[in-house]
């Protein structure tokens, strides 16, 4: 049983790590409590887990009784452009329709 609380632990604390990630400006300890669906306690404890590891920061929300959560570092970039998929999404559809209206079949 010890276990699978483990892994349901490891699962949320990715889950918080994907979440504070896809805000650029942070997300407020707060939100992530409520999108986590967990008790104000666990959620202290899944950002203390991440800080532990260095993957978060918790900056302290003047006048308020939350803290804002980051990455502690950005993800990392692309050094290369992606290629672009437009031309071979134009070949194919331009294959299927030849196919549809030619009645090929195989």
């Amino acid at each position: 049983m010890a276990k699978k609380s483990g892994s349901s632990s490891s699962a949320l604390q990715e889950k918080a790590l994907d979440l504070i990630g896809s805000q650029d400006s942070g997300l407020f300890q707060s939100e992530l409590r409520r999108m986590l669906s967990v008790d104000s306690s666990r959620c202290s404890k899944i950002v203390g887990r991440l800080r532990g590891l260095g993957l978060i920061c918790r900056e302290k929300v003047p006048a308020s009784s939350t803290y804002l959560l980051k990455l502690a570092r950005p993800p990392a970039r692309l050094d290369y452009p992606l290629p672009h998929t437009t031309h071979i999404d134009s070949y194919l559809t331009e294959i299927y329709l030849l196919y549809l209206t030619r009645g090929i079949s195989g």
